[in-house]
């Protein structure tokens, strides 16, 4: 993965959760991608992770360009990765440490069984070396061979030891042959040493490779071959598991292996003969090793010599002499001896006639050794366009392999060679004909054509192909078949794969059919293909024409003989297309085709049916919906009703890799959406959003409006969208019955059944729905169904005239039903009247005594809640604290703040990679590409460059001294003026401007940050490992020390009413102090005998005229400790509160309970702190210790950490200070300023806007001034001002836990507060900023606290929170611990 780059600002990984978000390279299907998906599991990132499908070539190439973020690699690549590159990575994880966790992978080597019987010797000799050589490298230590030593000590003599002949092997770029270096050698010692290897002792017994019914058990290789073919489903590389999805009889413990259908009873295994003392190393101890032959590959990329190419189109003419296809492919002149191709190539070779109305091209190969992923197509082209970018191409073949059987290709007028390479770099050695890879061919013209000749492809007899028919072993390109008119003649033909069984890879034949105009064609056939992989496509049309094809039916997996009855496009074209993939293989197809004349198709195909004749039990590419007579949904108007559709017929599981489209293909004058109607539920595969397969697609035109799918869950609340009920059964979201669908535009709409490669052997039984068209809600959409005639159908309404529309059916029932009669409501009236009358009365007679009984019930419930609030006062006067003092020694009110400089380096990213880097770190317009330097970083610079500066200056100012001082000499002596001229050509200016551009000692202008130089001077950074540079620039804002207000913001004070308070006693110097406002309700929570009191405010009663009082006070001094909210004051300027007062509170606090929590110990005195010994046996202490302890883990912490104690804080004036604080925060976002939020809103005010457990490290200077007074950011936010001046909390403990803010006490100790903190509403946080940033500017309402994100976080799980407002965080648990 990538480190961090603090120069660069790059966020790097450190844990697997920093992972999500960013790009992932590993060759799919491989053992990594295994692992790499265990590990996404593991840690609940599957799906978060996007993941790139990279072979270790791409890997290396996607890594050096910064595409990638980790990688998932092996062998060179990860050497690269780890050590090669500019810009090296680190291990996040192993795959010794996945082995660990229960995911081992294995390097085996197999056979298939005719190969072992054909080869038995050399399958024994191959065994037992490997087995020798295994052993010798386990005994290492030469403890049972001391000879094994010297075999595996790293050296560069290739007798002596094996690893240089190893090492050799690998044939690294820029390595020379037979004579690797000693570097090379000692990276691939230390790459053995990652590997654990199993002698041949254990590889034979039943725990790894003879397990089985032998050994009564499954062994390791049972065990991880069903692992990896379970991985290999869910990645829909293979089809189904088949026998290896039953271990053993007993599926429980697998002890019991005797049955042959099951893994561990079958014979899938064999064991190769490992026969150890066959040989002995020791006799050939002393011989030089045997190298590769001829081989090539080494050499540095691009370099001709080592057989690597460029191409590009090709225009050759061909005469009746023999020339070659090649430049740098194998041509017999100018061939480079035993090399290979390069990768990705895409070449072009056009071979035209000197006629192409009457000569045939002819094309035969001489040599093909193409690897697999790499293939040659020669294409026809009967337009004689003769171009590669022609439409109009037939393809005569698809050529791969070591040496295939090919014949020779021949078309009139030209033929068109198309190579191309994939991504994986080849290698060709132990070439003992000395060959080499590629290609070798000739062409020329001829007048034979062996075969009928057809400008559309072949025209041999049934089961051969190629120009002269030779080929029978298997199919090849373009078969052309004419049929010809069913009414002149009848015509049979037979098709298939070939004689060859099992067919080949990479198989690419196409039959095209040609029958009179209007016919179809008649397809019977009988098929064994690989289900999912290998296909037969059945279209109409052909390829090369002006049509086209459209796709009919694809045919996989296995089927018995069965008719299809292919369409004819305009021109009486069908194509039947075999494909087969590199991997897997059956027995193939044989089949028949013949035309017949036009058909009557039936009126409607039975549900689930397809195809001309019906005669597809599934749907295909292109449907119609049915109407069957309007008989599953009779209630609903038949012009809105559209038709049915059906996956497939109900007996079948739904059909794996399907894409079945029906084109709505009317729409009615006002609807406005689809109604999609399951006359049984949904049922597809279940599958996580991030990998939905399986799903029904409606398109509206080039839009999509809705997908619906069964997505997997294990919680109700997974279950979110609309279409679904809200309800998690059996590990799915059901669906609902009725789904509407919005549509604006109808013309192209269309609705799409999709599914993926497999279901894992499991039936599902698919999609069957009506499908309705739905109008708008007659009253409005507001309107419920039943108030306007309706009635709901599976929660969606059927308005009156059996119309369905858009009007809500909610689960609440009807909103307002009128079917009274007009006397019920009259009575009722009547009936209220009288009583209403009587309850006057009366009232009118007790109003007097119920008003007393008010008032006085007022004053209790007043006097209850002064006495609930400890230490309450309220403020009788507008006080200012004492401001800084001129000197003069009088006051000063308004001198002018100093301004400062607000700096910040930057380096310029190359153009393309700036998007890598987070918003936040791009200055200005991006495209100009200049990057932050992270705020550390940034300050060491500018130290370098004031540090330059003052160096400058001082040899500036000595330079100018000093000429002054000889000048001042000279004209005071009587010198002749030749010597006065000779001393005026040297120029004082130039020379103190030679010394600034670059002065006797570079380090005062060069400061090296992580690697790199970073020259204030030159202002350039060069990367110390590679010398590359970059520039660097200094960017300076000019900013007030404290901000001012904006003119809409300031507020008027009359200076007159404002009492300007003494100065602080000397030991409270810099302490925090607090203005007040006449009005303000204040909390003391610490109160001193001379008259001065710690409070914070409960109520404001103006609080613009706060923030106007602390600007006046703070002017002059940038750091004043002087706030609106919180701090000492003197006592004298408050009283007890009024009645009024409290009454004012009391509405702000509303529901809130201003009780101690009911799990405090007893108060014993409320202005006091008690601090409360947790139990280890307690359940407190446990949950708070669990989830400390939970984030405290490698790699991201990696110190053991031990909790020493942990102490309950029990403060009641802090305590109710801040759920004054949390109420009126959620009251103002819940609109129950008044108090009259209901408490069910008001939890979830609650539960939106108070985190529970947020961590703040502190020491034991600072710790007690907290538990007594609460936070203060005068001393709680000296550590961090990156989000802000306020005070900190931590999501995770680990970040807290470090010894920078949980500063360790003389004896080693740390302390660590877990809090509870009302965030509010938050924005990002912004360097040494006093206050959040304005969220309302109509009523300059400020964010209540901002946030950091760090890497991978997002807006709504930040990880850093800050704090204006002392009142927002309680301290609840004080936690000791030690880390070692």
């Amino acid at each position: 993965v990538r480190p961090t780059e603090d120069a660069s600002g790059y966020r790097g990984i450190e844990h697997p959760f920093d992972l999500m978000g960013k790009r992932l390279g590993v060759p799919f299907g491989s053992t990594m991608h295994y692992q790499v998906l265990f590990l996404l599991d593991t840690f609940g990132m599957m799906g978060k992770v996007e993941l790139m499908n990279l072979s270790p070539a791409e890997i290396v190439k996607a890594w050096d360009e910064r595409s990638i973020d980790a990688a998932a690699c092996w062998g060179v690549a990860r050497e690269h990765v780890l050590e090669g590159s500019d810009h090296p990575g680190n291990v996040l994880v192993s795959s010794g440490v996945l082995a660990d966790w229960g995911r081992e992978t294995f390097n085996a080597v197999a056979v298939r069984r005719d190969f072992m019987e054909d080869h038995a010797d050399f399958v024994r000799h191959f065994a037992s070396i490997l087995g020798l050589l295994t052993d010798s490298f386990i005994d290492k230590l030469g403890e049972a061979n001391v000879n094994n030593v010297n075999r595996w000590t790293p050296s560069i003599d290739p007798v002596g030891s094996y690893l240089p002949s190893l090492t050799d092997s690998l044939m690294k770029a820029g390595e020379e042959a037979r004579h690797p270096s000693s570097e090379f050698i000692n990276d691939q010692r230390r790459a053995l040493d990652l590997y654990k290897f199993l002698s041949t002792e254990e590889q034979r017994s039943c725990g790894y490779l003879g397990g089985g019914e032998a050994c009564g058990k499954p062994s390791q290789l049972h065990i991880a071959t069903q692992q990896t073919a379970k991985f290999l489903v869910d990645q829909k590389i293979l089809h189904s598991m088949g026998k290896l999805a039953f271990m053993g009889d007993n599926e429980t413990t697998g002890t019991d292996c005797s049955r042959s259908d099951t893994i561990c009873g079958s014979d899938a295994f064999t064991l190769a003969s490992l026969e150890p003392d066959l040989y002995s190393l020791d006799d050939w101890d002393g011989v030089p090793p045997f190298y590769a032959l001829n081989e090539t590959g080494r050499a540095i990329e691009g370099e001709s010599s080592a057989g690597d190419s460029d191409c590009s189109t090709k225009s050759l003419i061909a005469t009746t002499l023999v020339h070659y296809i090649g430049d740098v492919f194998r041509l017999a002149e100018t061939s480079f001896v035993g090399q290979s191709y390069s990768d990705n190539l895409d070449c072009w070779w056009v071979i035209k006639s000197t006629d192409t109305s009457r000569d045939t091209v002819e094309l035969s190969f001489q040599q093909v050794r193409i690897w697999s992923g790499d293939f040659i197509y020669v294409y026809s082209d009967p337009s004689m366009e003769c171009d590669s970018t022609s439409k109009t191409k037939v393809l005569l073949g698809k050529i791969t392999g070591l040496d295939p059987e090919l014949p020779n290709f021949l078309a009139t007028g030209c033929i068109l060679v198309h190579f191309e390479s994939d991504a994986n770099q080849e290698r060709s050695y132990n070439d003992i004909e000395n060959i080499g890879d590629g290609f070798s061919a000739s062409y020329k013209t001829t007048t034979v054509f062996r075969g009928i000749s057809s400008p559309r492809g072949y025209e041999c007899p049934d089961g051969q192909w190629g120009s002269d028919c030779s080929l029978t072993k298997h199919c090849l390109g373009t078969t052309h078949i004419d049929l010809g008119d069913p009414v002149a003649f009848s015509s049979t033909r037979t098709i298939s794969s070939g004689k060859e069984i099992p067919y080949r890879n990479n198989l690419d034949c196409i039959f095209e059919i040609k029958a009179a105009k209007g016919n179809y064609i008649s397809f019977e056939v009988e098929y064994d293909i690989e289900p999912t992989y290998d296909y037969l496509q059945l279209f109409s049309g052909t390829y090369g024409s002006a049509s086209g094809v459209t796709p009919y039916a694809f045919l996989s997996a296995e089927n018995t003989k069965h008719t299809y009855y292919i369409p004819t496009d305009d021109s009486g074209y069908a194509t039947i297309h075999f494909v087969t993939d590199p991997l897997g293989r059956r027995s193939g197809f044989s089949g028949s085709v013949s035309a017949a004349k036009s058909v009557s198709s039936l009126k409607s195909c039975p549900v689930g049916q397809s195809g001309l004749l019906c005669e597809i039990p599934h749907c295909i590419a292109q449907n119609s919906i049915e109407r069957y007579d309007h008989a599953s949904s009779p209630e609903v108007d038949p012009t809105h009703y559209i038709g049915r559709v059906a996956s497939q017929i109900k007996i079948n599981s739904i059909p794996a890799n399907i894409y079945c489209s029906w084109p709505l293909g009317k729409t009615l004058g006002d609807a406005v959406g689809i109604r999609l109607r399951f006359n049984s539920p949904l049922d597809l595969e279940p599958q996580p959003v991030a990998a939905v397969g399986d799903k029904i697609v409606v398109n509206a035109g080039d839009k999509v409006a809705a997908e619906v799918f069964v997505e997997q869950c294990s919680t109700d609340d997974v279950c979110s969208y609309y279409w679904q009920t809200g309800k998690c059964e059996d590990g799915a979201c059901a669906v609902r019955l009725s789904v509407d669908v919005g549509i604006e535009n109808f013309s192209s709409a269309e609705i799409k059944i999709v599914t993926d490669r497999s279901d894992g052997g499991k039936y599902y039984s698919g999609v069957d729905f009506d499908t309705l068209f739905i109008s708008t809600c007659p009253s409005g959409d507001n309107v419920h169904c039943e108030a306007d005639a309706g009635v709901c159908v599976d929660g969606r309404c059927i308005c009156d005239g059996n119309i369905p529309c858009t009007c809500p059916c909610d689960t609440g029932g009807l909103v307002s039903v009128f079917n009274a009669t007009l006397m019920w409501i009259l009575v009722p009236i009547v009936v209220l009247f009288v009583a209403i009358f009587i309850w006057y009365r009366r009232r009118k007679i007790k109003k007097s005594r119920a008003q007393k009984a008010i008032i006085q019930e007022k004053e209790e419930e007043l006097e209850a809640f002064r006495n609930s609030i400890v230490g309450m006062r309220t403020a009788t006067k507008n006080y200012m604290p004492k401001p800084m003092s001129n000197n003069s020694g009088g006051t000063q009110l308004s001198s002018p703040a100093p301004r400062q400089e607000k700096v910040q380096w930057c380096w310029r990213e190359t153009d393309h990679l700036v998007s890598n880097h987070a918003p936040d770190m791009i200055v200005g317009n991006a495209a100009d590409g200049w990057i932050k330097y992270d705020p550390h970083h940034s300050a060491t610079i500018e130290t370098a460059f004031r540090a330059y500066k003052d160096d400058e200056d001082e040899k500036k100012n000595s330079l100018k001294f000093s000429i002054d001082e000889s000048l001042k000499k000279l004209t005071a002596l009587s010198s002749p003026s030749g010597s006065l001229k000779k001393l005026t050509a040297f120029s004082p200016d130039t020379a103190a401007k030679a010394s600034i551009v670059r002065g006797t000692n570079d380090s005062k202008s060069v400061v090296v940050i992580d690697g790199y130089k970073i020259d204030v001077q030159d202002m350039k950074q060069t990367k110390v490992a590679t010398g590359f540079e970059r520039e660097i620039q200094r960017n300076v804002e000019i900013v007030d020390t404290v901000p001012e207000m904006g003119h809409s913001e300031i507020t008027k004070v009359d200076l007159s009413n404002v009492e300007v308070g003494s100065s602080l006693p000397d030991d409270l110097n810099c302490e925090p102090q607090m203005a007040l406002v006449k009005g303000d309700i204040l909390q003391i929570s610490s109160q001193r005998q001379d008259g001065w009191a710690f409070g914070s405010k409960l109520h404001h009663n103006d609080e613009a005229t706060a923030r106007e009082l602390v600007r006046l006070a703070s002017k002059g001094a940038a750091d004043a400790h002087i706030y609106s909210d919180t701090g000492w004051f003197t006592l004298d300027t408050t009283e007890i509160p009024t009645g009024d007062e409290l009454a004012l509170l009391q509405t702000k606090v509303g529901s809130a309970d201003l009780d101690a929590p009911l799990y405090w110990d007893d108060i014993k005195d409320p202005t006091i702190v008690q601090l409360h010994r947790l139990k280890q046996t307690d359940k407190e202490y446990k949950s708070v210790t669990e989830a400390f302890m939970s984030t405290l883990k490698p790699p991201k912490f990696n110190k053991k950490v031990k909790v020493v104690k942990v102490d309950r804080i029990q403060n009641l004036a802090m305590w109710q200070s801040y759920v004054v604080k949390r109420q009126t925060i959620c009251y103002r976002e819940t609109g129950g300023q008044d108090g009259t939020g209901s408490p069910e809103v008001m939890r979830r005010a609650i539960e939106r806007f108070e985190r529970k457990l947020l961590w703040h490290g502190t020491n034991v200077e600072v710790m007690d001034k907290i538990m007594q007074q609460g936070f203060n950011r005068s001393f709680c936010g000296k550590n961090a001002t990156v989000y802000g001046k306020g005070v900190y909390f931590a999501r995770d403990a680990e970040y807290s836990a470090y010894p920078i803010y949980a500063i360790p006490d003389k004896n080693g100790f740390q302390y660590m507060m877990a809090c509870r903190v009302t965030v509010g509403e938050y924005s990002p946080g912004e360097r040494n900023a006093l206050t959040p940033s304005i969220r309302d500017l109509s009523t300059s309402t400020l964010y209540d606290s901002t946030v950091g994100l760090l890497s991978n976080d997002t807006m709504m799980n930040p990880s850093i929170y800050v704090t204006y407002h002392d009142a927002q965080a309680y301290p609840e648990y004080l936690i000791k611990f030690t880390t070692s």
